[in-house]
């Protein structure tokens, strides 16, 4: 029986569709082993702010939502080794996860006496099987005995001795009557023939009921090494010379896991959108210059032309909604949660509601569209029971960009600009834009609302000082550079970033923060200042931007003193503690003095603990304003110049360089 459909089942399910390619590729030269998760995500019990303190605690190197809720580890099996159970099995997962790639590997190692060897496979497209098992009325003995050729006494012995293994792809794309007569049959068929084992796949959240006998289980999404396998295979696979395959290999292996490209990397974790992400690369070279053109092709791919490509045709209420319009509800429910402090998760009934006030249905209604959302695209994915997401942060953050952009609501998306998690939306933000006059009105108000941050009496003093301070040394270096080098070693307690300076001016890429702390307020100023004034050859890379500065007398002298008194320091430690501990706190107040003095620098600040928070989003919130401006080359220069020159500013001294600027009538 296996050597008569041997080849038959090799013609059928060899080969497999390849995204972005125009031809077929042997199963064998692309296949990467899925792995399979033993627990279904929205069969677990978990409170929705446990999976909300599970991300945060990850978010900060580890964007991806696929681990949401799940801990450190996952036990993962290999979706072939799976098979050895001998139990009926339900695979679930999201569209375009390779499930059909996984039965035609199953199907293949079968038929090649590989896996199961004793059993005769069958895999059974469901959407076909609506058509082709009508006139059987769907019963699966009747249609695997014309199938296989065999009289009704063959077909029943297979059965029951346990002799077949039926795969059946696709139950949720069967639907309206005959996908409940289809379900039924597959249910009846399990209880009659127990000792054939029996696999569907069907796309996450799409049965509202689960089948006895069955075990659940669902695809995980790639991790690295089967990332780095798949683009291994892919491009080895389309690229006709070998040598040149290697070489795209390595070289988009490269670019994917660089930093910068992480939101990338997170969409790439199934194999249709990691597909696409090949396709792009290899037809560019690159990936796209602007990120978010990737993100609306995955979008429409998962909307759209995945169904298409499959023929597969949809009944609920929701098919009738166009592109424009999907994306439309999609953008509203994405900008809803992200508008919350916790910007992720949703209550079941809380995402019924937002679909039910877009398209102004009833409750029932908006039911049906969530979970006509989750089966077709897998936009949306239940990470718990009844607690959802979107099925990737980066595509939420793009839906978000575009309902701004859409908008026009500059002014409150600026409103954010404080809020780290906020950083991928301007960036697309920005992209999505693509006319100067919105540049010149988003920038603006962006650079408002990163200065109101600092309205405290107390804040718009100390950028009074930075800017003093900044201004009274001699220099090539952009102001805002120095303002921002003085800020990025304000204190240790308040995080800021230490690129910004860089990101303002260039030319101050040499300077190592780390290691050449100068004029600031550190646990020993006196030591580094000291160094610094009177071994200026120690510091080349300040001396050639020009920071030093020239010594008034009187403090070069006191200086000499100090050095002179310390020296012990370095001869005889035990003498200089015993002397610290007598005199070391009034000679430290004494220096600060001089220094603050002729150096303007070491005043006690004692920033509230509010105070420092909102440094600290000040600082990031600038830095993301240059960031932005970086990745904008059609921005009108005077504005571009204009904003560069009152960063870090008090309020009042922007004021003044703003009316300087205005044109005079």
């Amino acid at each position: 029986m296996r050597s008569r459909i041997y080849d038959n089942i090799q013609s059928l399910h060899g080969t497999m569709p390849l995204w972005g390619v125009d031809y077929w590729v042997p199963l064998g030269d692309l296949f990467v082993d899925v792995n399979i998760l033993e627990q279904v995500s929205s069969g677990r019990r978990s409170e929705l702010d446990d999976l909300w303190q599970d991300f945060r605690t990850r978010n900060s190197n580890y964007r991806s939502l696929d681990r949401i809720g799940l801990g450190k580890e996952q036990s993962r099996v290999s979706g072939l080794a799976v098979l050895n159970r001998n139990t009926n099995l339900m695979v679930v997962g999201k569209p375009g996860s390779g499930k059909t790639t996984y039965l035609q590997k199953i199907v293949s190692e079968c038929n090649n006496g590989k896996l199961q060897a004793q059993r005769i496979p069958v895999l059974i497209k469901l959407r076909e099987f609506v058509d082709d098992g009508r006139k059987y009325a769907y019963n699966l003995e009747q249609f695997l005995g014309q199938l296989w050729r065999l009289s009704n006494a063959d077909i029943e012995l297979v059965l029951s001795q346990g002799r077949a293994l039926v795969l059946l792809d696709g139950l949720d794309e069967v639907t309206g009557e005959a996908g409940k007569q289809i379900a039924n049959e597959i249910e009846r068929f399990a209880r009659a023939y127990p000792q054939v084992q029996v696999v569907v796949t069907c796309r996450t959240q799409s049965q509202e009921s689960r089948f006895e006998r069955f075990d659940y289980v669902e695809v995980a999404d790639f991790n690295e090494e089967q990332v780095r396998a798949f683009a291994v295979h892919w491009f080895w696979t389309v690229c006709v010379d070998a040598g040149n395959g290697e070489t795209k290999t390595q070289e988009f292996l490269k670019q994917l896991f660089r930093e910068e490209n992480k939101a990338i990397r997170e969409l790439a974790i199934t194999p249709i959108l990691l597909s696409l992400t090949c396709a792009v690369f290899q037809q560019t070279g690159k990936f796209y210059s602007k990120r978010s053109k990737l993100y609306e092709e995955g979008l429409e791919l998962l909307l759209v032309q995945w169904d298409k490509l499959r023929s597969v045709e949809r009944d609920e209420i929701y098919r009738d909604l166009s592109l424009d319009r999907k994306l439309e509800l999609l953008s509203y429910v994405a900008v809803k949660k992200f508008e919350q402090e916790q910007y992720v998760l949703f209550e079941q009934e809380e995402l019924e509601g937002y679909i039910r006030e877009f398209m102004g249905i009833e409750r029932r209604d908006s039911r049906g569209v969530l979970r006509a959302i989750a089966s077709q695209h897998g936009l949306l994915i239940e990470r718990s029971h009844k607690v959802w997401s979107f099925s990737h942060l980066t595509f939420q953050e793009y839906l978000v960009a575009k309902w701004f952009c859409k908008a026009q609501k500059w002014d409150l998306l600026a409103s954010h600009v404080g809020q780290q998690y906020w950083q991928e939306v301007f960036f697309t933000a920005i992209e999505l834009g693509n006319k100067p006059e919105e540049y010149d009105e988003i920038f603006h108000v962006i650079k408002i609302e990163t200065d109101k941050i600092m309205i405290d009496n107390e804040l718009q003093i100390f950028l009074t000082w930075l800017n003093e301070k900044s201004s009274s040394l001699h220099t090539k270096i952009k102001p805002a550079a120095i303002r921002a080098l003085y800020l990025s070693m304000l204190d240790p307690d308040i995080e800021i970033s230490n690129e910004l300076p860089k990101s303002i001016d260039p030319k101050v890429r040499n300077i190592i923060l780390d290691k050449y702390k100068f004029d600031v307020n550190i646990d020993n100023p006196w030591e580094i200042t000291l160094d610094f004034a009177l071994n200026p050859s120690k510091f080349p890379d300040f001396a050639e931007i020009g920071i030093a500065q020239e010594l008034h007398p009187e403090f070069a002298k006191i200086l000499i003193q100090f050095s002179n008194l310390v020296s012990d320091r370095y001869h005889n430690k035990e003498r200089f503690s015993t002397w610290w501990l007598l005199h070391g706190h009034e000679w430290d107040k004494s220096y600060r003095n001089v220094l603050i003095k002729y150096r303007n620098i070491c005043h006690v600040r004692k920033f509230s603990l509010s105070q420092k928070k909102k440094i600290s989003s000040y600082c990031y919130a600038n830095q993301l304003l240059m960031d932005c401006l970086n990745k904008v080359t059609i921005l009108n220069q005077k504005i571009r110049e204009q904003i560069e020159a009152t960063l870090l500013l008090p309020i009042g001294e922007i004021k003044k360089a703003n009316a300087n600027n205005k044109p005079s009538n």
